[in-house]
């Protein structure tokens, strides 16, 4: 027959304090009561926090249980309090104690066995420190066994408490019994700010939060490429630059832009080689192949799209949006098309035009026709800056004739040629006019400084 186990119960002397195991000697005990426990400092007051049943063995050491003395009495929780108010008052004394002896370290907190006769002092510091006299020092001036307890910067954390930046309490002093190794490499692989002041706590020390989420990234990692992967899309081979682990997303960099790939298209539309960061992706597909060859489900937006895709919108229309024809087109709801001959070739005569409507400005007065186009062998005339506007061109090909306002149409006429003059040299001197009807050379400077202000008027005759 099987040796039956003991009755263990595990118990913590401080709020998230690490459990200690007793033998329950015979006794019912509850999760929440109070029990007198003995120790390796005397007897102290601790808090049932496992049941019996409930504890694993795995859990407990090889070492030989203490038993559990007794329940805790309203007198004992009562004396408990007196004695951590009077370790609370005498603080001072011990800290103005370890100034005066220069002790290096900071005394922290004092707490007193439920018998009184021990009393343990708590002071932080990162090296062993020789703490002797001042353990014979406070011996005689507190009149009991003085202990020292050296602690860290989390441990002084968690014996002071308060808030972290989440807003919530401290999880060293509220919850977490151990405190787990923590990296800076985790705050890398989460994609936080390297900053000292934002990753870390009250103590100084790195976020026991940093340890709690690193395995789900290490399992959402795994199921998306690296940085500097090649991987496969429809338009061509991209390569990835960015990852977003919360929203399964990354950042790829294909024909010189950056594409951004949602997590519904990772690992069918977007492929890449798992084994090898260099190695050439497979061939991408489309959504709606994997959809066929059944290797993702289809969703509410993939059927969306193909029923969007089947459906042909109303306003679209199997006539052409042109309709080819002789004219030009027209706005909405203006007048009738207006046909529109073709433009004859350069060099060919221009076929004639209906009769409009009168031009103001002398460009047309009463029912006179329209002047006659010049011939091809017929020179053109130029017109000086500030004219009268320009009238609508016929046919680029051909020339016109030049009117000025309040002038009557003429038939085109051939300009006589200009019979040459002698050299300056062969005139004779004194000579003070011209041949008659020929302008004099005063006034065809005078003709040319009016044009070149912008003056288009004949000059007048003297």
């Amino acid at each position: 027959m099987p040796e039956e186990l003991p009755r263990v119960a595990g118990v913590r002397f401080r709020n998230a304090g690490k459990i200690f195991y007793f033998h329950t000697a015979g006794m019912r005990l509850e999760p929440g009561e109070y029990v007198v426990v003995e120790t390796v400092r005397g007897p102290e007051i601790a808090k049932v926090v496992i049941a019996p049943d409930q504890v694993v063995v795995n859990e407990m050491g090889r070492e030989e249980l203490k038993p559990i003395l007794r329940l805790a009495t309203e007198g004992d929780i009562r004396k408990a309090d007196q004695l951590r108010n009077q370790a609370e008052e005498l603080l001072p004394e011990a800290r103005r104690l370890g100034e005066e002896l220069r002790f290096p370290a900071h005394i922290d907190a004092a707490e007193y066995t439920l018998d009184g006769r021990r009393l343990t002092f708590s002071f932080t510091s990162e090296e062993r420190l020789d703490y002797r006299e001042f353990l014979k020092r406070a011996s005689d001036r507190f009149k009991a066994r003085v202990d020292m307890r050296q602690m860290g910067a989390r441990d002084r954390a968690k014996l002071a408490g308060g808030y972290g930046i989440c807003g919530r309490e401290l999880c060293c002093s509220s919850w977490l019994t151990t405190f787990p190794s923590i990296s800076i490499r985790m705050a890398k692989e989460q994609e936080l700010p390297l900053n000292p002041q934002k990753i870390s706590g009250l103590c100084g020390r790195l976020l026991c939060c940093l340890s709690y989420e690193e395995e789900g990234y290490k399992e959402m990692r795994k199921t998306l490429p690296k940085i500097g992967q090649r991987c496969s899309t429809p338009t061509g081979e991209g390569k990835v630059i960015a990852i977003n682990i919360l929203r399964r997303s990354i950042t790829l960099w294909a024909d010189g832009q950056r594409v951004e790939v949602p997590d519904r298209d990772l690992g069918t539309v977007v492929r890449w080689d798992t084994g090898s960061k260099s190695g050439d992706p497979p061939p991408s597909i489309s959504r709606a192949e994997a959809i066929a060859q059944g290797l993702i489900e289809e969703t509410e937006e993939d059927v969306l799209a193909a029923a969007r895709q089947q459906q042909a919108p109303d306003w679209l229309d199997e006539r052409p949006i042109l309709d080819p024809g002789p004219g030009r087109g027209r706005l909405p709801g203006g007048g009738p098309r207006r046909n529109v001959p073709a433009r004859p070739p350069r060099g060919e005569q221009a076929p004639e035009r209906p009769q409009g409507r009168q031009q103001q400005g002398g460009r047309r007065q009463g029912n006179e026709p329209r002047q006659q186009q010049p011939s091809e062998g017929q020179p053109r005339r130029e017109r000086g800056r500030g004219g009268p506007p320009r009238s609508e061109p016929q046919n680029l090909g051909e020339g016109r004739v030049f009117r000025r306002g309040g002038e009557a149409a003429e038939p085109a006429q051939t300009r006589p040629p200009r019979e040459p003059r002698p050299p300056r040299e062969q005139r004779p001197q004194g000579e003070a006019s011209t041949p008659e009807g020929q302008p004099g050379e005063g006034q065809r400077s005078s003709r040319r400084r009016r044009r070149g202000r912008g003056g288009g008027g004949a000059p007048s005759a003297e």
